[in-house]
């Protein structure tokens, strides 16, 4: 279940893409490992280990370093994603389907040069279980009884029940390597400095990072893959704002953007030597409202809200047609979308009446509605690296004035950001959340705890939701899920606790130097491994 998500859809347009099946070629012709290929990124790495990220980017970086038990495949839309081996050769499951087994390729090894063992899949179930940690898809083991190593190289997992997504819960989550990390107490974690820690087993290994500045992976030599990967070594540079990102991919100094800003597209395109590839990248923006706050603990007030929206506009002007409406909780290309919902038009005047008949009037003629002598006035928070969404909250501002509401924009880091989402000190974010291939609405959608971490952090809560997502997670197949993740978007779709804005497609800039890339919205590195540049034979 990637929560940080994934697939067959290279769609749009794929201007010159290089083909994947390519083999890595010398400047005579030949095939040749080495080369270099530099990568702009608005983030960074924000720490080296994967069960304390938080953010996309880090997660997609360290899944070259950290191995996983097997790939998840891009093929979600029909049926739930397929897995290919990885570190794991093969599984087998028993007659119950109650046990699952992997079997690990001997070959692997870490990076200290201790073998990779079943010992490392056991040590990883147990830090992601454990409550000191808070992985924040922890979720994903909840009906994982017990994992034990069988011998060195094989691995079992038990379940307490039959359910659809067994494998890919199983598979959720990086390895990491015990013998290295197992002395350090859960409860310390957050106080290490991991970034001397690492040890990789991945097709790519730390060489060097200086915070904000730059980022370097280097071929890992005994990679279980003798003749992967081709790349000598990767770059990841952070760059404050997408405008800059371009100018570097058109000037040369960048090889790969992934994250073109629509805006930015057409350049792009037309600048010769660079590739333009789109795809649905499995991402949804929306705004988020506080539940909790009186001025949006009225779903009838929320709808009001998302007709005053025009989700169009937004495509049309911050998204540059890069983009669609969004629906609801589950993306419209994914099997299990309900089909049949519809969205809060575009109405502003509907809107207007619905918040009259909730008490909402400008009642002394300044032009904001007010309640009981409160004015609808509410601060609206994004990042301040996203200009995307900047401008998102500047038309929600406009479209909202239309109708008596001030939504005042402010722009914050995305440390503070987060800081405030997770404390829940906010009236509205503006955000974009990467839907799993898992689809699994428990996290987002079922009533918080009164304490602990939650990703509802807008405190939606609805019993009748609560009650369905407890019968969806012991049915024993998709086809008895389906009538009951539809009956959940309705409600979801019903009640508003997002306003649902666009579904996104990803814009990835490409020197047409870089071969072999697939790039696809199951990571912009899923097969980094077989990357590759035309370089000379010293390299």
């Amino acid at each position: 279940m990637t929560k940080v998500a994934l697939l067959p859809l290279l769609v749009a347009l794929v201007m010159g893409c290089p083909r994947a099946s390519e083999p890595p070629q010398s400047a005579s012709g030949s095939p040749a490992p080495g080369g270099t290929v530099v990568i702009g990124e608005l983030g960074d790495v924000m720490t080296w280990n994967p069960y304390l990220a938080e953010d996309e980017t880090t997660v997609e970086i360290l899944g070259m370093v950290y191995p996983s038990l097997a790939v998840e495949q891009v093929d979600y839309q029909l049926h739930p994603p397929s897995f290919a081996p990885a570190l794991a050769t093969d599984w087998e499951w028993s007659d119950d389907h109650l046990e699952l087994i992997f079997h690990l390729d001997r070959r692997a090894v870490w990076s200290d040069g201790v073998p990779v063992t079943a010992d490392d899949v056991v040590y990883t179930w147990r830090t992601q279980v454990d409550a000191a940690v808070a992985w924040p898809i922890a979720g994903a083991k909840d009906f994982i009884a017990e994992v034990d190593a069988l011998s060195p190289h094989s691995v079992r997992f038990r379940f307490e029940q039959v359910y659809p997504y067994q494998l890919m819960d199983a598979n959720e989550g990086l390895i990491i390597p015990a013998h290295a990390w197992h002395e350090i107490p859960y409860e310390r974690w957050r106080e290490v400095d991991w970034r001397d820690r690492v040890v990789s087993a991945g097709p790519f290994q730390k060489a060097r990072h200086e915070p904000q500045q730059e980022l370097v992976l280097e071929r890992y030599e005994h990679y279980w893959k003798p003749d992967r990967p081709y790349l000598k070594r990767v770059v990841w540079r952070p760059v404050p704002s997408r405008i800059s990102l371009v100018s570097q991919l058109l000037a040369g100094d960048i090889q790969v953007v992934n994250g073109v800003s629509p805006a930015d597209a057409d350049r792009v395109r037309r600048t010769p030597g660079v590739d333009l590839v789109v795809f649905p990248d499995r991402g949804y923006s929306q705004v988020r409202w506080n539940v909790r706050r009186p001025l949006f603990a009225d779903p009838a007030v929320r709808r009001a809200l998302s007709m005053a929206i025009d989700r169009d506009l937004i495509v049309e002007v911050v998204y540059h047609g890069y983009a669609k409406p969004a629906v609801g909780p589950v993306l419209s290309g994914m099997w299990a979308f309900n089909s049949d919902l519809e969205s809060p038009p575009f109405d502003q005047d509907a809107a207007r009446e619905i918040l009259a008949a909730a008490g909402w009037t400008d009642s002394n003629g300044d032009g904001i509605v007010d309640r009981n002598g409160v004015d609808f006035t509410f601060e609206m928070l994004t990042n301040t690296e996203n200009e995307l969404r900047q401008d998102i909250c500047l038309l929600v501002e406009e479209n909202l004035e239309r109708i008596g509401i001030r939504a005042e924009p402010r722009f914050v880091e995305w440390g503070t950001l987060l800081a405030l989402e997770t404390r829940g000190d906010f009236d509205a974010i503006v955000s974009r959340w990467i839907e799993p291939t898992l689809i699994d609405l428990d996290e987002l959608w079922r009533t918080p705890p009164e304490s602990g971490p939650t990703l509802n952090s807008g405190g939606y809560s609805n019993p009748e939701v609560d009650r369905l997502l407890d019968a969806a997670a012991v049915a024993t197949s998709f086809e008895d899920q389906k009538p009951l993740l539809d009956r959940i978007q309705e409600i979801i779709v019903e009640d508003q606790p997002y306003t649902f804005l666009a579904e996104t497609m990803r814009l990835v800039g490409v020197r047409s130097t870089v071969r072999g890339a697939e790039f696809n919205d199951a990571s912009p590195y899923f097969n980094l491994e077989d990357w590759y540049v035309n370089v000379r034979p010293s390299e």
